[in-house]
């Protein structure tokens, strides 16, 4: 039943407001008769119908890794082709969900539907399911969706995804013949000096032989292996543990564990550019796609960059640029950013190009990081393999060098 905002006049002539619920004017009309009032103005008020709550299991939905990313980067470029082909946004929903191969997803994107279909615009309902859509997925859809520019905003986002599934393929790479090689050497070293040497070294020890200081120092080390192998494995697991889920604990050990890795002899270098990389893409697309600056750099320091130590340069950047500041001025006091990104931005706002500007950075460090990352574990290769040759020879001529003095003594 609609809802009247009405005007109406009593028997004294007097202006009376109000809101009634009738099934229409003639019924509110008649209403107000009764109540002594006459009516003179009406305007009618729909009740905005109340869109049923997702599911907690489809709240909690998660995409996860490659197979997950590749879903949004499918369901971005059909609704890009939707959309600007002239298709309803919940005909297109609907066409997306058919399309679908996860079930959970393809049930999510019936549920999406529903949601809009129930009232509520559509960056409303994606802000249902904070496990599939982030807070830059939200902002550039909105941004799209109150400039009438959806379907650019999902090009946006496809775009975006694909060059992220770029540089996390070029890194996997690149790292996973190294990372499997070092973790076989770890092992093997483990075992080595933990169980085999300190066997040679029970064997020699009762000969009696004469060791040299090689012979020593190994059977030392492997004696102290041996001895304390049950701690340093769980330590290596806890440290390694630490490393990769840390960040989750608490701010300070995001920050602590962010400038650890800014601070790594060359990898520090790739982690900036890595970073930096981050930050100018999304904050292009958000730029774009019409948020203003305050916003667009508001929303990449929360999350969209990857680095607590430069997403707080960023929100110094936010607050230098509210009090009247240009950003590539702001930026110029944040030694964390590269000159190239300095000068670029400060071309892009006196040019009025300011997305193109850092469209331009995001694509230079684009190519830049594959070759750097090849480059380097293309050194460390060789550099693996010559340790491995280094540790398997001074163990064995620690091994040898006692027979070969015992039996020069037997002669």
């Amino acid at each position: 039943m609609p809802v009247y905002q009405y005007s109406a006049v009593d028997k004294r002539g007097k202006t009376r407001r109000g809101t009634m619920p009738a099934l229409d004017e003639s019924n509110l009309a008649e209403k107000l008769h009764e109540a002594g009032l006459w009516l003179s103005d009406v305007l009618v008020h729909w009740p905005k119908p109340v869109a049923p709550s997702p599911r907690p299991e489809l709240r909690r939905f998660r995409l996860r890794g490659d197979r997950g990313r590749r879903e949004l980067i499918d369901f971005c470029t059909l609704m890009a082709f939707q959309i600007r082909a002239g298709v309803p946004l919940v005909r297109a929903l609907d066409v997306a969900s058919s399309d679908c191969k996860n079930p959970k997803f393809k049930e999510l994107l019936t549920d999406l539907q529903g949601q809009i279909e129930s009232g509520a615009t559509f960056h409303e309902a994606m802000s249902l399911y904070p496990g599939i859509f982030s807070a830059h997925f939200l902002g550039v859809l909105k941004a799209g969706e109150s400039t009438s520019n959806l379907p650019e905003a999902f090009q946006d986002l496809r775009d975006y995804l694909e060059w992220v599934e770029k540089v996390m393929a070029d890194v996997r790479q690149a790292t996973l013949y190294p990372s499997i090689v070092l973790t076989v050497i770890a092992f093997f070293m483990v075992f080595l000096f933990a169980f085999i040497i300190p066997k040679f070294a029970d064997l020699l020890g009762k000969l009696n032989v004469k060791q040299p200081l090689l012979t020593q120092i190994v059977f030392g080390v492997g004696d102290f292996t041996h001895a304390t192998w049950w701690i340093w494995l769980p330590l290596v697991a806890l440290a390694v543990s630490f490393m990769l889920f840390g960040r989750r604990i608490s701010p300070r050990v995001a920050l602590v564990i962010d400038h650890l890795k800014l601070r790594l002899p060359i990898l520090g270098e790739l982690n900036l550019m890595l970073a930096l990389s981050r930050f100018t893409h999304n904050l292009s697309i958000l730029y774009r796609s019409g948020l203003p600056i305050i916003q667009a750099l508001n929303m990449c320091h929360k999350g969209l960059i990857g680095n607590v130590v430069i997403e707080q340069a960023v929100a110094d950047v936010e607050d230098d640029v509210q009090t009247g500041s240009t950003i590539s001025e702001a930026m110029h006091r944040q030694p964390v950013f590269s000159a190239l990104l300095v000068r670029m931005v400060a071309m892009g706002e006196s040019s009025g190009s300011l997305d193109k500007a850092l469209d331009n950075v995001s694509t230079y460090y684009s190519e830049i990081i594959p070759r750097r990352i090849k480059h380097f574990f293309g050194m460390l290769e060789p550099a693996l393999m010559l340790l491995l040759i280094f540790l398997v020879g001074a163990v064995a001529l620690a091994i040898y060098l006692p027979i070969i003095s015992l039996m020069g003594a037997i002669r």
